[in-house]
């Protein structure tokens, strides 16, 4: 029989070795993707100009070149992000805006934006915005909530889970029913 982990306060499973070690894999993960992200663009577009007479040759390595100074500028960063330390705070509010962006074929399409603002303990205030279908965290968190961030993730983890019915996996985000001790689509354990 399983452990039965209290479901109001922090979670220790942030900490475990397992969740530990998938933090590892996922930061090499994301090196390698950077790394050939920041490689594929100079060779293809190489290629292109060797073999395309629409494409110059020192163009297509200009291109090339700065797409993929760009992509390893952006990979360092968000490794960079992940490795600096978590926070706290409580939800102070939540927006629904309607926003408009006028498409490539000249449209104005609009669409919803869910924001979830949170003042951390120090004070500064962190938002979470979906623009996505579903706005799981905005309809997760309510106001009076207190989360936690964590960046090594990506994810939020909240401390009173004891009235939910769900439970977001920290790993892969899909959300599994509060019975569960371990994520249904990756087998992670759960932040309970």
């Amino acid at each position: 029989m399983l452990e039965q982990r209290p479901l109001v306060g922090w979670s220790q499973a942030s900490s475990s070795p397992e969740i530990l070690e998938t933090i590892r894999k996922t930061r090499v993960s994301a090196w390698r993707w950077t790394m050939a992200l920041s490689l594929v663009f100079p060779l293809g577009f190489l290629v292109a100009g060797l073999l395309s007479d629409e494409m110059p040759l020192g163009e297509g390595l200009i291109i090339g070149t700065v797409l993929g100074l760009f992509m390893f500028m952006l990979g360092v960063w968000r490794l960079r992000n992940a490795k600096k330390p978590g926070w706290e705070g409580v939800v102070i509010k939540k927006l629904e805006k309607k926003r408009h962006r006028r498409d490539d074929d000249g449209f104005d399409r609009s669409y919803m934006e869910y924001i979830v603002l949170i003042k951390t303990d120090q004070g500064k205030k962190k938002r979470i915005i979906e623009r996505k279908q579903g706005a799981l965290m905005y309809h997760y968190f309510k106001v009076g909530d207190r989360v936690r961030y964590h960046p090594a993730l990506e994810t939020y983890e909240k401390y009173d889970k004891s009235k939910d019915r769900v439970i977001y996996c920290n790993v892969c985000r899909t959300m599994n029913p509060l019975a569960n001790d371990r994520c249904e689509k990756c087998n992670n354990l759960l932040f309970k």
